[in-house]
Order: C-alpha cells, then sequence, then structure tokens
C-alpha cells in the first residue's frame, strides 16, 4: 500500500509504503513531475483523505473542558415512545462562552444496546462534558 502528501511550501511528495503488516517501512522523497497524470492522482488521493475525515469526523471524541459549572437540567416532558424508539435526554452544551440547552428527542433504538446520555463530569473544579453514545447492554450489566 502507498500514500502520498503534498508538503508545503515545496512541491514534494512524501511516499510511505507499508509491508503486508501494514507497518511504515520507508519514506522515500520525490519530486513530482507536472504530467496529468500525476495531478489526478493528487486530487484523488486528496479526495479520499477528505472523505475519509469528514466520515469519521462523528467518531472522533470533542473533550470540551469549561470552569463553569452547567445550570441544573431543565425538565422535560418525555413523549410516549413508540415502539424501536428511545428517549435522548437534553442537555446543556457548550458554546465558547456559555451553557445552552439542547431539547431532548426521540431516536431509533439499537438492538442490543443502550442510549448513555450526554453529561457533564467535574474534576479537580473542572467540567469535562462527555457526549452520548450507545453502549451494549453488556457494559450496562444486563
Amino acid at each position: 500500500m502507498c500514500a502520498t502528501v503534498p508538503i508545503f511550501p515545496c512541491d514534494r511528495d512524501i511516499i510511505v509504503v507499508w509491508d503486508f503488516h501494514f507497518r511504515a517501512k520507508s519514506i522515500e522523497f520525490m519530486r513530482s513531475t507536472n504530467g496529468t497524470l500525476n495531478r489526478t492522482l493528487r486530487r484523488m488521493l486528496l479526495s479520499l483523505a477528505i472523505a475519509g475525515g469528514i466520515s469519521s469526523g462523528s467518531a472522533l471524541a470533542r473533550t470540551i473542558y469549561v470552569e463553569i459549572a452547567p445550570p441544573p437540567a431543565r425538565v422535560e416532558v418525555v413523549p410516549e415512545m413508540r415502539r424501536g424508539y428511545t428517549w435522548a435526554p437534553g442537555y446543556w452544551s457548550w458554546n465558547g462562552d456559555r451553557h445552552v440547552w439542547v431539547n431532548g428527542r426521540t431516536m431509533r433504538t439499537r438492538a442490543g444496546y443502550a442510549w448513555t446520555p450526554d453529561r457533564w463530569h467535574e474534576t479537580r473544579g473542572r467540567h469535562e462534558y462527555r457526549a452520548g453514545r450507545w453502549t451494549r447492554n453488556s457494559e450496562h450489566g444486563q
């Protein structure tokens, strides 16, 4: 497997060669040529890298630490759930300078999983936001 990554400001590429166990074996530097094929390959690799980054963005956890404690949770009226749906309660989100309430929502259930709601956890005077996520029922002791 081989990948090229443009290096700025010079017009060179890094070529990383992987063995069958996907460990980096060697890194070679190569002067790029101005051929149409080379430009097409660069654009294709850039598109794949961007698409991969966008698709994996939701899987990446965003850690937020603030020194201001969130207000108490608001009381929400939970609608009657249809079969196959569950309730994700509302929570206080951080918008950069203050807490903002995000209303609860109905979402489809996942077989074998339970929803762990969004929450804030205090550690040494700082408050850490932990995003809601699906956890296997075995993690809940069921």
